[in-house]
């Protein structure tokens, strides 16, 4: 196992990226391959709301579902260290979660082609922001949207057309040379 050991005051690795970007995959095979901890933000959204997102988003609306991604995202980055946390989709968008993560966090945002995205993400009913709409059009929208701040990122990963095992050794490459 590789021990990767990052040059500032904060030691978490935040994925960030849209939705079917593989921020989870990626960042439990990351995880086990340099022994830190994984965390996935949606996950604890569910089992802190004792719900699933798409029910949250249905019973609460975004605005108070962003509101309670904040809470729980910043007790996490507060609460961990020499973790690698999967942060939901559009988190980022959050000035203060963002300034957070840039702040004492090192965040590797998965860049994907939206023609990838729009294949992953085709046959899931848990998204909710793509519910019932055109897949394609409501991700490129997302995209123009969200890439000004992704873009922010400490590092950039293109994860289209790779496999797993290269992602992870791009990132683990780029880490050692942190």
């Amino acid at each position: 196992m590789s021990k990767i050991r990052l040059s500032h005051s904060g030691n978490n690795i935040v994925l960030v990226g849209h939705m079917g970007s593989g921020k989870t995959s990626i960042g439990k095979n990351l995880s086990k391959k340099i022994n830190y901890k994984f965390i996935d933000t949606d996950k604890e959204i569910e089992d802190e709301s004792k719900m699933t997102i798409s029910e949250f988003f249905k019973e609460n609306g975004e605005k108070d579902f962003r509101k309670f991604e904040e809470r729980i995202t910043k007790k996490i980055l507060k609460d961990n260290k020499r973790s690698v946390i999967a942060l939901g989709g559009g988190s980022f968008e959050n000035d203060k979660t963002r300034s957070l993560i840039l702040k004492d966090n090192f965040s590797i945002w998965l860049k994907c082609s939206l023609k990838t995205l729009s294949y992953r993400c085709n046959n899931l009913n848990t998204r909710p922001l793509l519910k019932g709409k055109n897949i394609r059009n409501e991700i490129s929208k997302l995209d123009k949207i969200r890439k000004k701040n992704y873009m922010k990122s400490n590092l950039t990963v293109d994860v289209s057309r790779k496999t797993k095992s290269i992602i992870i050794q791009e990132i683990i490459n780029n880490l050692k040379n942190e």
